[in-house]
C-alpha cells in the first residue's frame, strides 16, 4: 500500500511540505502529511510521515503511518510501519503492523486494551 493510495481515502489533508524544520504545536481533526522535519507536538486523526519525513516529539493520533522516521512519545490507536519506516521512543497503541523492512526501536511499548468483561469459571462443588 502506498502513501498515495492512503491519501486518496481522505477529502482534506494538511501537508507540511516546505524545506527546513517546522517547530511547535499542530492540532487538526483531519489528516496531516509530513514530508520534512517536524519537531514539537502534533495531534490529528491521521498522521502520515512519508519517506523523507522526520517527526520528533509528542504524537497523538487515531492512525499513524510511518514511511520515514518518527521518534518521541507516541500515542496512537493504530500504527502502521511501512517498509522504509523507523519508529523509536515510547509508544502506546491499540494495534500495530510492521511491513518487512520496517524498524521498531522503542524504549517502552504499551498496548492499550479495551476494557472487556472478565469471564470467570466457577467449578461446581460436589458433595458426597
Amino acid at each position: 500500500m502506498s502513501v498515495v493510495t492512503i491519501l486518496k481515502e481522505f477529502d482534506t489533508i494538511d501537508a507540511i511540505l516546505t524545506d527546513g524544520v517546522f517547530e511547535g504545536k499542530y492540532n487538526t481533526s483531519g489528516s496531516v502529511l509530513i514530508r520534512n522535519r517536524f519537531v514539537g507536538e502534533i495531534a490529528a486523526d491521521q498522521i502520515i510521515v512519508d519517506e523523507n519525513g522526520n517527526l520528533e516529539g509528542e504524537v497523538n493520533s487515531s492512525e499513524l503511518i510511518v514511511s520515514g522516521n518518527v521518534n518521541g512519545n507516541i500515542n496512537s490507536d493504530s500504527i502502521v510501519i511501512m517498509e522504509t519506516g523507523i519508529l523509536s521512543g515510547k509508544i502506546s497503541y491499540k494495534q500495530i503492523a510492521v511491513f518487512e523492512g520496517g524498524i521498531i526501536n522503542v524504549e517502552g511499548m504499551k498496548q492499550n486494551l479495551e476494557n472487556k468483561d472478565k469471564i470467570i469459571e466457577i467449578a461446581t462443588k460436589v458433595v458426597r
